[in-house]
């Protein structure tokens, strides 16, 4: 929800200009949101779509991954060394490490 809501989260590296404004845009934190309701969704859901699991589970890696690398960056190169940015990047290392998880354990094939 920071994402969604904070506009000037990422500032560093100091990437050209399009970069960051990309990365503070409002579509970064709406895939976020809309990926975590869709997975909740899909497990409180009474028919389960393996296409949709598949979808969910790809976006949400690619987007931890995104989000550790760029908060770690931040961590690691911003001159007032961010710490809380140390944290984000390290919970979103376990949210990888976790979708992985739920990649591995999930149903792969459709039943019948």
């Amino acid at each position: 929800m920071i994402l969604f809501t904070h506009h000037h989260y990422f500032f560093w590296p100091p990437w050209p200009a399009w970069i960051t404004t990309v990365e503070n845009n409002i579509v970064v934190g709406l895939i976020g949101v809309v990926t975590g309701l869709g997975m909740i969704y899909w497990a409180i859901s009474s028919k389960k779509s393996i296409s949709l699991n598949r979808k969910l589970i790809s976006t949400a890696s690619a987007y931890f991954t995104l989000l550790a690398v760029t908060e770690l960056l931040h961590g690691f190169f911003a001159p007032l060394r961010t710490p809380h940015m140390y944290t984000s990047g390290l919970s979103e290392l376990i949210m990888i490490l976790i979708t992985l998880y739920m990649a591995k354990t999930s149903p792969t094939c459709q039943d019948g």
